[in-house]
């Protein structure tokens, strides 16, 4: 049996005494992260999930990384660029020596061909890729002459990409893992995960992937491996935070990214929470009517109960905005309030009087406390208010997303939700994905007014740029296809003394590139004994 109990500080000097000190021996060769089960996607132009963006950066790189503290775009197989005065055409300059992990050279020929596979595919993220010229025409089949698309080659080193408005945050979406290299043996697969080991371009390479566990190894072709600390890496995917809390306890995990009981750690200090920008959110599936009706979406919410919803005891930042506010953007409105007056107006303007004639409302949500209890809120608010029937449908987290991909193909309408942590900060990172033809367009929304602004920012700099952005998240706010609850917090456990190169930053995102085993005073994970904190026995 494992209890806990208080030491005293004449048993934490026998203890010093009995064992020699982490500070005197060697750090392990191999690094340990629990995340939760998940089925990992191995293409980075299909994957989407934090789990899997965190991953990458250990396999996979393009032209910049991210600044692991600040997250900033740094130079990665980019040596150089240059971008011209009107901000139009940016030349880089692929690094010298870059290798792919079996020693054959990375070329500005495979950023080309690697990018038109993106929008060829119009995989997840290539509508972020309409800013660039002939993309979004290629990307949709409107026209299928790669020659069109404004990425090019000038000579065997320099890929040359001209866009169609100049773009302040250009390089730190290329931070992003869908625009990392892909080899020219993956750019025809299907089942990534069947082909490993595979040739990839990161500070890592694969050793073994069984679903249970994950390992990898230094890359020793990798253009900065000398730069590289830890030997090997292992990922391990559970959701026995029991388990994983033992782990972490007793020396033999080193970062809880997901699962873990957090009253069971016993080092309070690794447990990691800061603010990020990332956004949970309930969306209509607006395909199909009466649904495709913005009056009738905000109809519905405008008789939600939003300071129950949005209660500050449930969530540390609830919201009303998708988009986090940051300095020079903050103007964007969504719904905050009840009016029942205004939504029985909307619902008889559009032909449902009362909710007369409504259809059924499915809302599908992952099973568990917070997904049950706003779904219970819909149901309850609008049951009661309405003449319209609302079924709750629970999903088991972990196929919830897989479940509500099939669910799209086969049926219209109904009421998700999503958690979405902005890849790059930037308004642009949370609304091109509702823009018409965006893949990542869950709610398939589809607002001419919404659009329009979201062209007419494609123009604009500065002030004016990000002003056109608000107008455009009130559109598509006010219209109720989005309805926000919360911004996010990340939460993870690992003890920084220890672990350097992890930082607290705004996309959750710590590159595995820069972390090293330090040498702590007194054993990794463990508390400060000599002040009589809690130990395992």
């Amino acid at each position: 049996m494992v209890m806990k109990i208080q030491i005293t500080i004449a048993a934490a000097v026998l203890s010093l005494c009995l064992f020699p000190l982490a500070a005197e021996s060697a750090p392990p060769e191999s690094f340990v992260t629990l995340y939760n089960e998940s089925k990992l996607e191995f293409d980075p132009q299909l994957a989407i999930y934090s789990t899997e963006a965190q991953i990458f950066t250990a396999l996979y790189e393009g032209l910049f990384t991210y600044d692991p503290a600040s997250l900033e775009a740094l130079p990665a197989l980019a040596e150089s660029w240059t971008k011209s005065k009107d901000g139009l055409v940016y030349t880089f300059v692929i690094r010298k020596g870059a290798l792919w992990s079996d020693g054959s050279p990375i070329k500005a020929v495979d950023f080309r061909d690697t990018w038109l596979r993106l929008l060829k595919n119009n995989a997840q993220y290539a509508a972020f890729f309409d800013l660039i010229d002939g993309a979004a025409d290629y990307r949709l089949g409107k026209t299928t002459d790669p020659a069109s698309v404004g990425i090019d080659l000038s000579g065997e080193g320099r890929l040359v990409v001209k866009l169609l408005h100049p773009a302040e945050y250009f390089t730190r979406l290329l931070c992003h893992h869908a625009f990392s290299v892909i080899h020219p043996s993956m750019r025809i697969v299907s089942d990534w995960a069947s082909k490993i080991p595979f040739p990839v371009s990161g500070p890592y390479e694969f050793v073994s992937y069984d679903g249970q566990s994950l390992k990898l190894r230094k890359n020793p072709t990798y253009w900065d491996s000398g730069s590289v600390s830890i030997p090997e890496l292992e990922m391990r995917f559970t959701d026995d935070d029991a388990e994983a809390s033992g782990l972490f306890n007793n020396e033999e995990a080193h970062w809880l990214a997901g699962p873990g009981d957090y009253n069971a750690i016993l080092l309070d200090k690794a447990i990691q929470t800061n603010p990020i920008f990332s956004t949970y959110y309930w969306y209509f599936d607006c395909s199909a009517a009466p649904w495709s009706d913005g009056r009738v979406r905000r109809a519905l919410a405008l008789l939600l109960p939003w300071s129950e919803l949005r209660d500050p005891s449930k969530y540390l930042v609830p919201t009303s905005t998708l988009v986090l506010s940051m300095s020079g953007y903050n103007s964007a409105k969504g719904i905050e309030l009840q009016n029942k007056e205004e939504a029985m107006r909307l619902l008889g303007d559009a032909g449902y009087p009362g909710g007369a004639a409504l259809p059924e409302l499915k809302i599908r949500y992952a099973d568990g406390t917070s997904g049950k209890r706003v779904s219970t809120i819909f149901k309850t608010a609008w049951e009661s208010q309405l003449s319209i029937k609302v079924t709750l449908m629970p999903i088991s987290p972990s196929i919830y997303y897989e479940t509500l991909a099939k669910t799209r193909d086969i049926e219209s309408g109904g009421l998700a939700h999503s958690t979405w942590i902005g890849d790059f900060a930037d308004p642009e990172a949370f609304l091109q994905m509702w823009t018409t033809d965006s893949p990542l367009n869950d709610a398939r929304y589809n607002d001419k007014e919404f659009q329009r602004l979201m062209d007419e920012s494609s123009t604009k700099e500065g002030k004016e740029r990000l002003r056109i952005l608000a107008d455009a998240e009130t559109v598509l706010l006010q219209s109720a296809a989005v309805l926000p609850l919360c911004h996010g917090y990340a939460y993870s456990i690992i003890d920084i003394d220890y672990i350097e190169g992890w930082y607290q930053n705004a996309l959750d995102l710590h590159p595995y590139k820069y972390l090293k085993f330090g040498t702590p005073s007194i054993g990794p994970n463990m508390a400060n004994l000599g002040k009589g904190t809690k130990a395992s026995l």
